[in-house]
């Protein structure tokens, strides 16, 4: 009988300790833990497939963006004067995905997005030249 109980509490606490899914909705008035990844394009079609709340940022410049973009991405040009202002109208709990050219510019906005206290931004480490939907 202990050995039963002693594998029910071992069997409990072991799944008590196995990782969130970050692209799993979390019920209203749950803290969302923080998270900054860069990920994949798999990774990427992934959260957005998932995610209902995503929200993805396009930091290029809007002559890059008129070459095309990933759905109905916020455009939000990193190098403009009012970048971290247009940033700080967004709701920082929900999810971002940010992508530039090829990874280097999304990796700062997701740094200065993290700065600005937003909890889970995921940088599109290729950037949108690799981005397989064009």
């Amino acid at each position: 009988m202990k050995v039963l109980l002693a594998i029910f509490i071992f069997t409990l606490l072991l799944g008590s300790c196995t990782g969130q899914n970050p692209t799993k909705p979390l019920p209203k008035g749950i803290a969302i833990e923080p998270n900054f990844l860069n990920v994949d394009n798999a990774t990427a079609k992934r959260i957005i497939s998932q995610s209902k709340d995503l929200v993805i940022i396009d930091v290029r410049t809007p002559e890059e963006i008129a070459l095309g973009k990933i759905g109905n991405a916020l455009e939000m040009d990193i190098k403009s004067p009012d970048f971290k202002a247009n940033l700080d109208k967004l709701d920082r709990n929900k999810q971002y995905l940010v992508y530039c050219h090829a990874g280097g510019r999304s990796a700062n906005a997701m740094e200065i997005m993290k700065a600005m206290g937003f909890k889970q931004v995921y940088n599109l480490e290729s950037g949108y030249r690799d981005w397989s939907d064009k």
